[in-house]
Parts: structure tokens; sequence; C-alpha cells
């Protein structure tokens, strides 16, 4: 997939990528929104978005923004507003949809208080090319969100440019949104979240070299600091899956301040341990899927309570593992 990344300087010139002037021949289908997550909902869209795209021999391009709107970032916690995805792997997201091109724009002060229309003739139609729009049916844009599908719907009539807006969808009789996904994350309700996310929500990362004390309990772990701006999980311990270049290792996680032998940092963690392989991952990328919420994390007594229940934890996790098979394509099959 092509990323277009749009940008603007000090003074809030647009600045256009090379290469991207007259980049599709044909024109455009583009499907506009910030797709955190790339949940259930956003996947309705961005297929229909292909087949049009493919109907009309059109390049699909997906709009968005490289960094959150505003109209995302209105809660009164540090983390309510934090990403299901980071930006690079949700463009990874697009790419295995079969998106042909992504154009990431900076959500500047110039971009947020532009009128509807002049977005839409300036940018979509005139710079973007765009044949056909396709846009979930609450999409919002402009200045103070004065935009919506009935004028987007009126403005490709006046402009010849098709316009399709996608109705949402359901489940549990609930609308599958970003939002109620980060509420699920939060809550250790990793189930629900992956079957709303279409695969389970992860982490990644470079390994942390820590103090090495669950090397020296008996239970080694591989270390990664939860992302800038990603949803912080439920404190708690998980079944796992871990890879690591092409490979996929079942694996047991803990998530949190480690309250029973930490009482100066702060940061939460996430420690993972692979079952049945001796691994040095210091310093290697690897990647974290939580699959199931196990328990809760807890301030043990004692260092030997804390082991005691570490063995507990990995034999349930274990059978969890032995129960689904070792076999999780079909669950990561939408995000790996």
């Amino acid at each position: 997939m092509q990323i277009w990344n749009f940008s603007e300087d000090h003074t809030g010139e647009f600045a256009v990528p090379e290469g991207f002037p007259g980049s599709a021949v044909n024109g455009r289908a583009v499907a506009l929104g910030y797709f955190d997550g790339v949940h259930n909902g956003h996947r309705e869209i961005l297929s229909r978005l292909c087949r049009l795209a493919a109907d009309r021999n059109l390049t699909a391009m997906v709009h968005t923004f490289a960094n959150m709107p505003k109209s995302k970032t209105n809660g009164s916690h540090v983390n309510d507003n934090a990403h299901l995805t980071t930006l690079t792997e949700k463009c990874g997201i697009f790419d295995r949809i079969g998106i042909n091109e992504a154009a990431l724009y900076p959500f500047s002060e110039s971009i947020s208080s532009m009128k509807a229309v002049d977005f839409l003739d300036l940018h979509i139609k005139n710079l973007l090319s765009a044949k056909v729009v396709v846009a979930g049916e609450d999409y919002r844009f402009g200045v103070e969100r004065e935009g919506d599908m009935h004028l987007l719907a009126s403005w490709g009539k006046e402009n010849g440019i098709e316009v399709f807006p996608v109705p949402p969808v359901f489940q549990n009789e609930r609308i599958i949104s970003s939002t109620w996904i980060r509420d699920c994350v939060r809550n250790g309700r990793m189930s629900l979240a992956g079957s709303l996310l279409g695969g389970p929500i992860s982490y990644e990362g470079i390994v942390q070299a820590g103090k090495r004390l669950g090397r020296t309990l008996g239970f080694p772990t591989a270390n990664l600091m939860i992302e800038d701006d990603k949803v912080i999980p439920a404190y708690g311990v998980y079944a796992s899956v871990l890879i690591t270049g092409n490979s996929l290792y079942p694996s047991i996680t803990s998530v949190g301040l480690r309250p029973t032998v930490n009482t100066s940092d702060f940061s939460p963690l996430i420690e993972t341990m692979v079952y049945d392989h001796t691994m040095d991952l210091y310093g290697q990328k690897i990647r974290v899927f939580l699959i199931s919420f196990i328990r809760p994390e807890y301030r043990f007594p004692n260092v030997h309570a804390l082991q005691e229940q570490v063995q507990k934890d990995m034999a349930e996790v274990r059978h969890f593992h032995d129960v689904h098979a070792y076999d999780y394509s079909n669950l990561l099959s939408g995000v790996i």
C-alpha cells in the first residue's frame, strides 16, 4: 500500500508529497474517517470502498489523520482518548484489507477550522481526485463538525461524485464503536473486544532490559512498555500470544505495576513469558496479543505467595492454550 504523508509548515502552508499529483490516472474512491482500531464497523466501510473501486477501475484510498482529531479528544481522564491502534498498526490493517493508498493528513488548526464545503472542494475533489466517496452514516467533518452525510450527498450530486453512506454495524444490539471497545479493553473484556475489532488487541515494541526479577523467581519474561497514547488494558494476568519475526508462541502475560515487588516505578509494564521455549528476546521487536483475561493484579503479602499464584496462573493459561489447540490462525487472521 502506498502511504502519502501530507504536512504543513510553520506558516500553515499545506505540502503535497512528491509524486502524488497525477498518481491516480482514473481517479480515486475515497473512504473518510479516523478508523481507530479498524473495527468491524470500519471494515464494512472499507469493504464497500474496495468493491466500488474495483467496479469502477478506481484507486481505493483511505483518507485519515496522522494525529487524533479534536472531536475524539474530549475525555477527562488522561487515557480516555488513547488509541486502540497506532498509526503503523492501522496502516498495516488497511494494507491487509486491500486498500491501495492511505492519505495521512495532519489534524492542524487550518484543517480543523476549514469550512466543510471548502474541505470537500479543495481536498477531496481537487487534490485527491475523488470520483467516489464512502463514509459511515455518522461521519462529521469541517469546522465545528458542521458537515454531515446530508451535506456530503448534496455536494456529491452537484459535483458528479458518487457518495455512499454506510450504516453502522451492530453487535449485541449495540453499534460497534471505538469508544465501546476501549471500555472493554480497560475492563479486561478481551474476548468481546476481540470480536468487535475482528481480532485481539496487541502491543508492540522492543523488549526492555528489566530487573530480571522474573528470571530469579523462575518465570523469565520479555518486558514491553505500553506505547504512548495507546489504551492501557486492565491490570492483571492474560492468556496471550507472542509473535517475533514470523513465529507465533502461546504465552502468559501480566500487565500492571507489579505492586508486590515494585514500590517506585508507576509506569505500567507488559511482561510476557512464552511456554516451552527458552528465548533471549532482549532488544528484539515483539508483538503481544492479549487473548483472554484471567485475573486482576493483586498485591501479595510476600514473594513466596506471588510465586505460588504465578504457578497457578501458568497452569490455568496453559490449559486455556490446550483447549484452543495452540491454533490461533483464524483468531489472528484479520490482524497479522
